[in-house]
């Protein structure tokens, strides 16, 4: 993880970091993130490691289940360890929400503190900076999913919930952004079976969903060999069954394949067409053009993927927390649910806004909702 933050930012991010930030030393055992607890700075780990955890939700009758199964009462379980190069705290900085995990160190370690509100208002200056930074945050979270994915969900047999992207998309997003996006994609209409992106084949497009829905499948397996690909090309309609096992089903307002504008490897994921379904498709390599081009427009897009896939994340760490309920950005509300948590106001004036916009580009793009 080392090598993804020094790849990602430069000397001049570095030296601000340094002389914005607080080094913290910490013995074996010292909790540094309480769960449930929100967070006034972001840490990135310079030595040692540190672990994750999640207590049981006490009033799950699930949990109270697994409790008894471990003879633990209190049933607190790893889910991941970190090292030199990670950051920690992000769900707090992206989402304004309380941590989902208890973070402590397993050895004498060392973290760089950063005050989120200073590290905002740097970010929101400089463009440049903040496209490289939340680059570089979205990269490390997805690998952090990646690895929580390929860990619990088949063991489990756990399901993601779905998020509502389209309203955070377009609520971080500026108006000119929504005007060059309209511009350079098109509407798509795809017929049920039909597969969006392959596991192990590289992903040309990035798609919003404007109507239908959508299996995500996790192969482990995307080594394939080039006869193997090949074989698949036969299939000139990209129909057949998706490889590996169904973690998530999509629906209208979800993206999908952002995270090919941060990984350049082969993705693990494969997206198939549930139904008759219609997306909006706007090429990755073009995009990625503009981002490079427009800094300011990629500090806005990278800060997007950074906040979903830190929702995603989350989604998951709370099906892992045995039915913990504890509000997320983009996941719906309901009323008979007891949130843990209070969403952010600005978050929910975001979300608004990016209703609105999109219901706005759906006129221009003559797509009914």
């Amino acid at each position: 993880m080392t090598q993804v933050l020094l790849q990602q930012l430069n000397n001049a991010d570095i030296n601000w970091m340094i002389t914005n930030g607080r080094q913290h030393h910490l013995t074996s055992g010292t909790v540094l993130i309480q769960q449930q607890s929100k967070l006034d700075f972001l840490y990135i780990v310079l030595e040692g490691t540190l672990s994750a955890s999640i207590k049981r939700n006490q009033e799950s009758a699930l949990a109270g289940i697994f409790a008894a199964l471990e003879d633990d009462t209190d049933l607190e379980q790893e889910i991941s360890s970190y090292s030199s190069g990670e950051v920690l705290g992000e769900m707090s900085f992206l989402n304004f929400s309380p941590s989902p995990t208890t973070v402590k160190a397993v050895e004498n370690s060392i973290v760089l503190a950063l005050p989120s509100q200073i590290l905002l208002a740097e970010l929101q200056q400089d463009p440049a900076f903040a496209s490289r930074f939340y680059r570089m945050l979205a990269i490390l979270l997805l690998d952090r999913f990646d690895r929580l994915v390929k860990k619990f969900t088949h063991r489990q047999n756990l399901k993601i919930p779905p998020l509502q992207d389209v309203p955070l998309l377009f609520g971080e997003l500026s108006d000119s952004d929504v005007d060059w996006i309209i511009e350079h994609s098109q509407v798509k209409y795809i017929t049920p079976e039909t597969v969006l992106i392959r596991a192990g084949r590289p992903v040309e497009n990035l798609y919003v969903l404007l109507q239908g829905s959508v299996s995500i499948s996790f192969s482990e397996d995307t080594g394939s060999s080039l006869a193997r690909v090949f074989t698949l090309l036969e299939d000139s309609d990209q129909s057949g069954s998706s490889p590996g096992y169904e973690i998530a089903e999509t629906s209208t307002g979800e993206i999908l394949g952002e995270t090919a504008l941060i990984d350049a490897r082969l993705p693990t994921y494969t997206f198939k067409a549930l139904e008759d379904t219609k997306v909006l498709a706007i090429q990755k390599q073009q995009l990625l053009i503009k981002l490079q081009q427009n800094p300011a427009m990629g500090s806005r897009l990278y800060r997007v993927i950074a906040m979903l896939l830190s929702g995603r994340l989350q989604g998951l760490i709370n099906r892992l927390g045995y039915g913990r309920s504890s509000y997320q950005v983009g996941q719906r509300l309901s009323q008979d649910v007891k949130y843990e948590d209070e969403i952010d106001l600005n978050v929910m004036d975001n979300i608004f806004l990016g209703g609105a916009r999109f219901d706005w580009m759906l006129k221009r793009l003559k797509v009914s909702s």
